[in-house]
């Protein structure tokens, strides 16, 4: 689901954001929200004792995430695409072929149940890279922007 506008509250009904649903994308949309909801109680369920790794591993290992990651998202243009695939003609086999494969009524067909588990996995290896980079004390732009614009404001007002 896309948003067809973006809001302005400088212009009549400024604050309504139109959208433009395709049924597909729409059984798309959902799927990948309950997708992430999934992965959030996983990960919630997850903690642990924990492992322990030394640099030069965890290093290794998030070289080998990314690498992952990268083939992954490749993988997830392609199944989006095989997901939200629309009928070939519009006779009873092709059309039957393609609720089969992308979704029917509601249901994921093959092509959806592998598109969903490519993201997840997506999920599952950006939350691994992120942890990872957490142990290794590295923090994201946002965090260091954040934290310069801290520091200008403490050297400002002392």
């Amino acid at each position: 689901m896309t948003d067809s506008a973006v809001p302005d509250e400088d212009k009549w009904l400024g604050d309504i954001i139109l959208r433009v649903k395709d049924p597909t994308g729409y059984e798309v949309d959902k799927a990948t929200a309950a997708e992430i909801a999934t992965n959030a109680q996983v990960q919630k369920a997850a903690h642990g004792p924990g492992i322990y790794l030394d640099r030069d591993h965890a290093e290794q290992m998030v070289k080998q995430a990314g690498e992952v990651l990268a083939a992954l998202e490749n993988d997830q243009s392609l199944t989006q695409s095989l997901e939200r695939m629309q009928s070939a003609a519009q006779d009873p086999v092709s059309v039957g072929f393609t609720k089969a494969a992308t979704w029917n009524g509601g249901q994921p067909g093959a092509f959806a149940y592998g598109a969903g588990h490519v993201r997840l996995e997506i999920l599952y290896i950006k939350e691994l890279i992120d942890r990872l980079n957490t142990a290794l004390g590295r923090t994201t732009e946002n965090d260091q922007n954040a934290g310069e614009a801290f520091k200008g404001a403490r050297g400002g007002a002392g």
